[in-house]
């Protein structure tokens, strides 16, 4: 390998140790992580500039296409306007026999097809076990909406149906967010502040929803969609239970180590805190974790020094109980052993 004293590699290797600490680091009662978990919601607000965000005062859901019959619940195809000249694409899901109000959860995708890859639907909207890559979403918008869930899931900025006009031509898995990302930074906003918004959109919508069990509202996401999940749920309490598959580990082994696509990096987050610091400021409620051994994405040796982190805030809050972390043996994947039941329950 070719050396030059003029490589920049040891210097943004010391900027991580320069910039990171831990708002942990003192807490010793449950006082001080309610403390230290409002710091960290406060700043994220800032962080994430949904502010700088131009907004519409109500979401009004006009139907995009036909309803999809899945035995046991239908799939609607929406449409809604949430910025000025910008509309997106929501299908929601929901059961055919309602006795009781139902749990709600807000399905968020990774990369890949889109959001119709945890639908189980094909380009025409019809129904498809999707198996891309062995599917490593578990089609987990489907599998929720199966137990009896009412499901909103985006088609997220920068992917699927919501790419840029030229990128719609590109192969399915091509994403936006390339330039999305570079394009918006001078805006003060990145994609992920755009997608968290969509995902507060869609708890506000699924809220209005009559049949919906107020007290039970959810998210769940995987990879970028985990992503997500993770930051929405710590700006928007209405989340009492958030499911995070395949990204709670450490930006400095992951994000910060490995290729990542730009839509994962997020302009001074380190001075908030590390991933586990931001899952940390959920506590007390309850959250479940999905970390597969053969991630290689997000190495499951982080994601275990994580887990410990985790364990340590949610014990001195006194919530341990509301803790639930799924290691299983597999890749970058959704698991669905727990998750499936502990949101539908």
């Amino acid at each position: 390998m070719k050396t030059s004293p003029y490589s920049p590699d040891d210097f943004m290797v010391s900027l991580y140790e320069k910039n990171y600490k831990d708002p942990y680091e003192n807490v010793k009662t449950k006082e001080d992580v309610i403390r230290v978990n409002n710091e960290i919601k406060q700043k994220a607000k800032e962080i994430f500039n949904l502010d700088k965000i131009e907004k519409v005062s109500s979401y009004k859901l006009e139907k995009a296409g036909e309803s999809v019959d899945f035995g046991t619940y239908t799939l609607n195809k929406y449409s809604v306007e949430i910025c000025p000249q910008l509309k997106m694409l929501v299908y929601i899901s929901v059961p055919k026999k309602i006795t009781k109000p139902a749990p709600a959860v807000v399905a968020l995708c990774g990369h890949g097809y889109g959001v119709r890859q945890i639908l189980s639907i094909n380009k025409k909207g019809k129904k498809k076990r999707i198996r891309y890559f062995d599917n490593y979403q578990k089609n987990f918008a489907h599998e929720l909406a199966r137990r009896g869930c009412i499901v909103a899931s985006p088609e997220l900025f920068g992917f699927g149906e919501a790419r840029l006009k030229k990128d719609l031509i590109k192969p399915f898995y091509i994403s936006s967010c390339d330039e999305l990302s570079h394009h918006l930074l001078p805006y003060g906003l990145t994609v992920a502040s755009m997608r968290v918004y969509q995902a507060i959109v869609c708890a506000d919508i699924l809220l209005q929803n009559e049949n919906a069990d107020k007290e039970k509202l959810s998210c769940m996401g995987i990879s970028g969609g985990g992503l997500t999940a993770l930051y929405a749920s710590v700006l928007d309490e209405r989340f009492r239970k958030t499911v995070v598959s395949g990204y709670v580990n450490t930006f400095r082994d992951s994000i910060l180590s490995l290729w990542h696509c730009p839509d994962n990096y997020i302009p001074d987050i380190l001075s908030v805190g590390e991933i586990y610091d931001f899952a940390s400021s959920l506590s007390p409620r309850k959250l479940l974790i999905e970390s597969g051994k053969r991630d290689k994405l997000f190495p499951f040796e982080a994601s275990s020094k994580t887990h410990k982190k985790l364990k340590k805030i949610y014990s001195l809050a006194d919530a341990e109980e509301n803790l639930i972390i799924d290691v299983f043996d597999g890749k970058h994947s959704v698991s669905g052993k727990l998750s499936f039941d502990f949101l539908s329950e």
